[in-house]
């Protein structure tokens, strides 16, 4: 597959289009190498091996879900007040509102220069639109689904 945005493997970003301190990109690869000593440019999907990408890691969250959702209405009715978290549901909120921006932010920049250049329909439908960088946050956004998991507990 073609790479439209080709990174190199010492870190230097050759898709980065923003100024260093703004783009996402940047800050994911500096992240990148702070946490595992190597660019994000390293990083590749391996089903089976890449974190929560089994078909068990999967089914298991499904179950947990599940009895989140029905296991915490029969512990609800059991309790005569309800819990009140309110700082932790705001602390967790704020987050998933981070997160989220951060990784618009980080498409738009890889989304952006290519819709320029080549349309619409190549950037959402071209295989040469399928990168690298934008393999790693459709992953990102896929953990962050795991990490709304907790708003089950939470309501």
């Amino acid at each position: 597959m073609a790479s439209m945005n080709s990174f190199s493997q010492s870190g230097t970003l050759h898709s980065q289009h923003w100024p260093s301190l703004i783009s996402p990109d940047w800050w994911l690869n500096k992240a990148f190498i702070a946490t595992t000593g190597q660019p994000k440019a390293a990083w590749r999907w391996d089903p089976g091996t890449t974190t929560l990408s089994t078909q068990r890691a999967v089914l298991s969250g499904v179950v947990l879900y599940l009895l989140m959702v029905f296991g915490g209405q029969v512990i609800m009715k059991s309790v005569a007040k309800p819990i009140r978290l309110k700082r932790i549901t705001q602390l967790h909120n704020l987050v998933l509102t981070l997160i989220s921006g951060f990784l618009l932010l980080a498409f738009m920049e890889q989304c952006l220069p290519a819709w320029r250049d080549n349309g619409f329909f190549f950037t959402i439908c071209g295989a040469e639109s399928w990168t690298q960088p934008m393999e790693i946050l459709y992953y990102l956004n896929y953990l962050t689904k795991w990490l709304e998991f907790v708003d089950t507990v939470l309501l």
